[in-house]
């Protein structure tokens, strides 16, 4: 018995032994995995320098010159996480920067040295010569003819891109040649300077492209004032304005003045003809000669290749001067993964900032993206690739449209101002099976997005499914904050302001004509100090849009109509303040009247609701509303709620039929309810306050966490 039990000792000693190498082993092949994963994922890091060579190491002591020779490297290792470190100074892109198939890419400035990217060419103060030319002189008014100064850009070598389109029904396409110094944009000479002047007697229409009517002739209408009685010529001219609707602006070339009949002939329709009569109805004179004026005007001759210009300040001499040229994005990324784009600065182009398309967490991040002609950021593509193009009347006709956008992409910590259409047009998700995208944009600040666009080329545009704004600051435009399109998108702790500026009938946050466009939410924003010029609103649900959920904002001298529901269903406004207001909300029935037709046998509501197949799922499961759609009284408006918000010093509650929408918890008064400053909503309420008694279960606004977090810049104002 004693040897058996040894042996079993000495055997399970052995058994013991052959375990402990198996797992040596095994320990020692996880760490050679360890090794080879870590040694095949290494971190490289590449330098980039405007003073560099494309022929060098890509080291700090010897850096690329060009990014797209640093790309090229990290295209050869495409498993290691890239850096590539940009020193200190100014690229200019002749061309677009592809960023194609690669992953786990930063670009960034060394140690926050300052960078800028520009497509555009300088014009040295030498080029800059005074105007010699009798004929150009001759119209040049006397008192700055010797003052205006001209740019040869054939002689250069320039680009020079004339007059373009633009407007309402237009694509959204890349600027005209702009003219730059010091930093900001000249103006195209204009009259009147500071504003319109009214659509006279319209003797003809022009086509109605929106209606069908063709063959009416050139449009011709009667002007009143004697300023144009002083043009020599309408070489180049254009005139610009609201010809017919105040939500669409429009630019077209003339034909030719009669200054005896007081007549202006344009060379081309516009989309819904002339009009005259209302107070929006009015037009401007673009790029004449005799219209320099004031500093920081300028005139392009794109026949002769030739800028005249009033410096914006005479006193000084040099200047860095720029004509923008490039028309193509700056930087496009395509097909990546894990892609950031940080700490730059992107200006002086005709085209877009940055275009992202069929990538994964691409980042744009704290950067700078001003003077642009274009958007200043674009995710997913429009009618083609890089392109915006005609998108809004793709979308019109294709809902269900997949913009190859994506998914969790976005802008982050971003200050995008001066830009010619449009702040950020962010995509992703596809509306067939609402698989969202999670693209956003957040804590960025976009203003002065209109420069030469004027109406439906919002601060953000949103589309697709499951996208998010946060934190953003959009304001100084004459149209639109946000555009939206699409389901389940999320609004949040915005800061809205000054916004709407010239048009008429269109809201700072805007939607509609497509019942199937549910799910949305906006919430704990700031909606404030708008135009009251024409009508104008903050929330706005037109045609028959449905199915938005509006908690916690602040309605502050938010326009003439803050809240608009035209026609539509299921709108829910819960714990809203309503702040000075003439009045608060507007619903109509609008879908029983004018707008019948939408809801005819094949209209246009019809097609886009059989388009998601509302009554299957997924839009059945998750709208089950809609998938009751046509039952009852579908032309009335119906399952709208206003529950539990206060309305204070708001002179009428509601325009429209209290039964087209339900009721209850809601607090009116003229008597404070609790602020710690009254003539300042967003300091929110004292603990006590008597909003908490009276509105049953009101909670509390985060009022500190609402609005951009960025650093204001003072100068760049």
């Amino acid at each position: 018995m004693p040897e058996i039990r040894s042996k079993r000792i000495i055997e399970s000693k052995i058994m013991n032994m052959k375990k402990m190498k198996q797992t040596r082993k095994a320990l020692f092949l996880v760490l050679l995995s360890f090794l080879s994963v870590a040694a095949a994922t290494a971190r490289k890091t590449f330098f980039v320098a405007p003073s560099g060579s494309d022929r060098a190491a890509g080291s700090l002591s010897r850096p690329f010159r060009t990014v797209e020779r640093a790309l090229a490297e990290a295209a050869r290792f495409p498993h290691d996480t890239t850096d590539i470190l940009l020193r200190r100074g100014t690229y200019v892109l002749r061309e677009t920067v592809e960023i194609a198939g690669l992953n786990n890419v930063t670009i960034a400035p060394y140690r926050q040295e300052a960078v800028s990217f520009t497509g555009s060419r300088r014009v040295d103060s030498k080029q800059i010569r005074k105007v010699t030319d009798p004929a150009v002189r001759e119209r040049l008014r006397p008192e700055v003819r010797d003052r205006v100064r001209q740019i040869d850009a054939g002689a250069l070598g320039i680009p020079l891109t004339g007059i373009i389109p633009k407007g309402f029904g237009h694509p959204s396409l890349p600027g005209w040649s702009e003219l730059f110094i010091d930093g900001r944009p000249l103006s195209i000479a204009r009259w009147p300077n500071d504003s319109m002047a009214p659509i006279g007697k319209v003797h003809c229409t022009g086509d109605i492209p929106r209606e069908g009517k063709y063959g009416i002739g050139n449009p011709v209408f009667e002007y009143a004032e004697e300023r144009p009685a002083q043009w020599k010529s309408t070489d180049g001219m254009w005139i610009g304005g609201y010809f017919a609707h105040g939500y669409a602006d429009d630019m077209v070339p003339v034909l030719r003045i009669d200054t005896a009949a007081r007549t202006v002939t344009a060379a081309r329709s516009t989309r819904y003809g002339f009009m005259t009569g209302a107070p929006w109805r009015r037009w401007l004179a673009l790029n004449l000669l005799e219209e320099i004026d004031r500093p920081g005007e300028y005139v392009l001759d794109s026949a002769a290749r030739k800028i005249y210009f009033l410096p914006p300040n005479e006193a000084k001499t040099g200047g860095d001067v720029r004509v923008s040229t490039l028309d193509a994005p700056m930087f496009a990324v395509e097909g990546c993964r894990n892609v950031v784009l940080r700490g730059m600065t992107l200006e002086y182009a005709r085209g877009m900032g940055v275009y992202i398309e069929a990538s994964d967490s691409v980042r744009v991040d704290s950067c700078v993206i001003r003077n642009l002609g274009h958007v200043g950021v674009c995710i997913g593509r429009g009618d083609k690739p890089r392109q915006v193009g005609a998108l809004g009347g793709i979308i019109y006709d294709d809902v269900l449209i997949n913009r190859r956008a994506g998914r969790h992409n976005g802008v982050s910590n971003s200050h995008i101002y001066r830009v010619g259409s449009g702040g950020v047009d962010l995509g992703g998700g596809d509306r067939a099976t609402l698989t969202p995208a999670y693209n956003y944009v957040e804590n960025c600040r976009i203003h002065d997005f209109n420069r030469i666009e004027k109406s439906y080329r919002p601060g953000v545009w949103i589309d697709g499914v499951g996208n998010r704004v946060s934190n953003c600051e959009i304001f100084d435009a004459p149209s639109m904050a946000v555009l939206l399109h699409g389901n389940d998108h999320l609004i949040e702790y915005c800061d809205i302001y000054d916004v709407c500026r010239e048009v008429d009938d269109q809201g700072a946050l805007y939607y509609g004509r497509d019942p199937s466009e549910r799910g949305n939410r906006v919430r704990y924003c700031y909606f404030h100090d708008f135009s009251s010029a024409h009508r104008v609103s903050a929330t706005y649900h037109d045609d028959g849009a449905c199915g938005m959920e509006v908690f916690g904002c602040v309605y502050f001298c938010s326009g003439t109509i803050p809240v608009l529901i035209g026609g539509g269903h299921d709108n829910i406004y819960r714990n809203n303040l309503f702040v000075d207001l003439p009045q608060a909300v507007h619903i109509d029935n609008r879908m029983e009247t004018w707008g019948r037709g939408m809801l005819d046998p094949d209209g246009v509501v019809d097609q886009r609701l059989r388009a998601v197949r509302h009554t299957e799922p997924p839009y059945a499961t998750a709208y089950p509303e809609l998938a009751r759609y046509w039952e009852g009284t579908p032309r009335v408006s119906r399952g709208n709620v206003f529950a539990g918000n206060l309305f204070y010093r708001v002179n009428k509650m509601l325009n429209g039929s209290p039964g087209w929408a339900d009721w209850s918890n809601n607090w009116v008064t003229i008597e404070n309810p609790g602020w710690v400053d009254p003539t300042d909503p967003m300091k929110g309420f004292v603990p006590d306050a008597a909003i908490y008694r009276m509105i049953l279960g009101f909670m509390p606004i985060p009022f500190d966490r609402i609005g951009c977090k960025l650093p204001l810049v003072e100068p760049e104002f």
